[in-house]
């Protein structure tokens, strides 16, 4: 299988191994990068006009992420499929909710404002009808519950799994609509709990919160299964 042409980066040492990973990650969501294709560190290096050492820094970060896998001595694109997309979504739901546990006891007074202002935010921007507007105000509360969990590792984690269920919801189910108001509801009532220090309510109502988004990715999966 040929590997498609992807755009040279240039040369930006301190950052040239996020760079590479992100064009790839591309590559991979826009299927320029077919679901099964091997991945060539050597071709992927000379297309993208860098050395081999950013291309495997980044490849050892999607394999860790879950986007590329082992295919005997290499790698390839993750085929798409209902137990990954599951299992991506359940694993985001038991990090998040520690998250939220921890953020209901670490979260400063400015932190749960700006937590309160994305929350909100994803309310107003999926009522004006604005779906770009609310998965960005969704990405920063999901991220900023996260970092009010004062630990780092777990933000780390959480990170990578933000990257992996976006990245395989924009590959392998790319017309989810789903149920934004009261995705953005939930956001508020976590927002809430986490201001009001209640750990157990905050905990319980992310992992629902996750495991509603993950039932309405699922259904349409499943949905497009049966028409293909």
């Amino acid at each position: 299988m040929t590997i498609p042409q992807l755009l040279p980066l240039g040369t930006r040492p301190e950052s040239l191994s996020n760079l590479v990973l992100e064009q790839i990650k591309s590559a991979i969501v826009n299927k320029e990068l077919v679901p099964g294709t091997k991945i060539s560190e050597a071709s992927l290096a000379t297309q993208l006009k860098v050395s081999k050492t950013p291309v495997r820094e980044a490849l050892l970060r999607l394999r860790h992420i879950g986007l590329v896998s082992p295919n005997g001595s290499g790698l390839q694109v993750v085929q798409p499929s209902r137990e990954s997309i599951r299992e991506a979504y359940e694993l985001r739901a038991g990090l998040e909710r520690a998250s939220a546990r921890f953020a209901s006891t670490r979260c400063t007074e400015s932190e749960q404002l700006l937590l309160a202002e994305f929350a909100e935010g994803s309310l107003a921007m999926t009522l004006s009808g604005d779906a770009l507007g609310f998965r960005e105000f969704d990405s920063k509360f999901h991220r900023q519950v996260a970092h009010c969990s004062g630990n780092e590792l777990l933000n780390t984690a959480i990170d990578d799994a933000l990257v992996l269920t976006s990245a395989l919801r924009a590959r392998d189910v790319p017309m989810t609509q789903g149920d934004s108001v009261n995705c953005a509801k939930e956001h508020i009532r976590i927002a809430d709990a986490i201001a009001h220090g209640r750990a157990d309510i905050a905990g319980e109502a992310m992992e629902e919160h996750i495991g509603h988004v993950m039932s309405m990715v699922l259904a349409v999966f499943d949905q497009a299964e049966t028409t293909r």
